[in-house]
């Protein structure tokens, strides 16, 4: 990262109030990990802070600092409340839970409506942002994400396709502003890029996140003992029902897709949440005769879909993004309205 720009940042978060760090919908490791460390920033010089997420937080958030004790809950008071608003690994602003068009109950007054809308004018005029504030509703926001398919919908967007995780972007972030990374930071840091190079077995995995990653552990980390508690500790409900949907897998002959599913009523039945069993879309890796694997969480009305591959030949992204979503060429994911329909031979979206 360049010095100019990593101060640029440093300026605007020092100049703050308060600066709210937001989550990603269902945050992974590099969501929760790459906040953490950010606000490990703040903590040393000072600067007041929050964090906001839309969804429900995983049990691993407790391992990052994040509870309710420092968690802003209503995207309203989010807007009104400070001065500087970061997103961490969010590749746009509903993937971030920042709606433009959020329901009369979760805004009252069109407080969230009316900064939205004052944003996309000042990026499209940037004269716009000094000329016509919304009295006190004025929070500069920074976007902080690794995604290809990122939308730039912040003020400052330091996107850094390159990069292989958001964590790996603030790491370099911090040795551009020469920020001491302290043993509890680096361990946010160092889980971020073991979730998005899945343990460095992935393309994401490169020369540079494996630097970075040795510097880490340099720092007092322990691998073992990271990997164990985030990524491999899992209670007998969570595995009894990884194996229940395993059990529903289909295989799309024509696409050469393997496609399984997961319901509410079935996270309820085992007293879990999504949280629980997002990484489970990454144990379909290990089947080696389908171009792609995905997993279809159904919640609400509304299917999220996780889908990875191995293979060199296909770029999960494309699809994703004409469904309205995004993510990188290995792995990427899309969320739609609908309903599932399933049967012996397919499980289909209507």
């Amino acid at each position: 990262m360049h010095e100019q720009l990593a101060q640029e940042i440093l300026a605007k978060v020092q100049s703050a109030r308060l600066v709210v760090l937001v989550l990603h919908r269902g945050p992974d490791a590099d969501s929760l990990g790459a906040a953490a460390a950010f606000a490990s920033l703040l903590e040393a010089r000072n600067i007041s802070f929050k964090f906001y997420c839309e969804s429900d937080l995983p049990p691993s958030a407790q391992f990052f600092g994040i509870d309710a004790s420092n968690l802003i809950t209503h995207n309203s008071l989010l807007i009104t409340s400070c001065d500087v608003i970061c997103t961490f690994d969010a590749g746009d602003l509903a993937h971030a839970g920042l709606s433009f068009s959020p329901s009369p109950e979760t805004d009252p007054g069109g407080v969230v409506r009316q900064f939205w809308e004052r944003l996309q004018r000042a990026k499209e005029d940037p004269c716009i942002a000094e000329s016509t504030p919304l009295g006190s509703v004025s929070p500069f926001l920074i976007n902080f994400d690794h995604h290809a398919s990122n939308t730039h919908f912040g003020n400052l967007n330091v996107v850094d396709t390159a990069c292989s995780s958001t964590t790996e972007l603030i790491y370099h972030f911090f040795q551009a502003i020469r920020f001491p990374i302290q043993a509890k930071a680096a361990a946010y840091l160092l889980a971020g890029v073991l979730n998005d190079t899945d343990h460095f077995s992935n393309p994401a995995t490169t020369s540079s996140s494996i630097t970075m990653a040795s510097e880490l552990l340099s720092r007092g980390v322990s691998l073992s003992s990271l990997r164990e508690l985030l990524f491999e500790r899992r209670g007998i409900n969570a595995l009894r029902l990884i194996g229940e949907v395993l059990g529903r897998l289909r295989k799309n002959k024509r696409y050469g897709i393997a496609v399984t599913y997961v319901t509410d009523e079935d996270v309820k039945r085992y007293n879990l949440n999504f949280e629980e069993i997002a990484d489970m879309v990454n144990i379909l890796n290990a089947i080696g005769d389908c171009r792609a694997m995905a997993v279809l969480k159904c919640e609400d009305g509304l299917i999220r879909c996780s889908m990875r591959t191995t293979r060199t030949d296909v770029d999960l992204s494309h699809l994703a993004e004409l469904l309205g979503g995004g993510g990188h060429k290995k792995a990427a994911g899309f969320r739609v309205r609908g309903t599932l329909t399933v049967d012996s031979n397919r499980v289909r979206i209507e």
